[in-house]
């Protein structure tokens, strides 16, 4: 896919899950703003949260995970149709498309959608909206339970937002200098 459609598509798609989630907690009266009450503790807080899954992504593009098959199934997506889908992007691009999918994504998962139905049923749709096959449905699944708790626990949609920035800033990054080791 060419930069600039891949580009178009991302932002209708971010921008659809931002207007959903304004229209649903307009109806809903859920109040979104403000994300904190404090906006340091909990900008580094998701900045350091996101260390975890950005290592965990690390460590399943390596060598060693080859020899787990779902850690491998995975790898195999993520290299065979992630890798080139991304592969031109700029970093301009990669910051854009991060922070757009970090605070529309999860104004709609975590401010609306687990507000009202909880950690495990926003999470099984964040998932399945993830869906590129059943190992990163479960990834994608995980994680969302992972940063719903943090957003849960610490009463902030700020972390999750920038948990969700800086994972996949980084990973987008990583995945496009990423070369194979033999």
């Amino acid at each position: 896919m060419k930069r600039s459609k891949l580009l178009f598509f991302i932002f209708i798609t971010e921008g659809f899950a931002l207007l959903l989630a304004l229209v649903l907690a307009k109806y809903l009266r859920i109040q979104l703003l403000p994300l904190t009450e404090n906006i340091l503790r909990d900008t580094f807080t998701g900045t350091i949260g996101a260390a975890i899954p950005f290592s965990l992504f690390v460590l399943l593009l390596s060598e060693k995970s080859g020899k787990m098959p779902f850690a491998n199934s995975l790898r195999q997506t993520i290299l065979h149709d992630l890798k080139p889908l991304f592969s031109h992007l700029t970093l301009p691009d990669m910051c854009i498309i991060s922070l757009l999918a970090g605070f529309s994504e999860e104004l709609l998962f975590r401010g609306v959608l687990q507000n009202k139905l909880g950690i495990f049923a926003a999470s099984v749709i964040f998932g399945l909206l993830h869906f590129i096959s059943p190992a990163y449905f479960v990834i994608a699944f995980l994680m969302s339970i992972y940063i719903g708790f943090l957003c849960y626990y610490l009463q902030s949609l700020l972390i999750p937002i920038q948990i969700h920035f800086v994972y996949d800033l980084c990973a987008l990054i990583y995945l496009k200098h990423f070369r194979r080791f033999k």
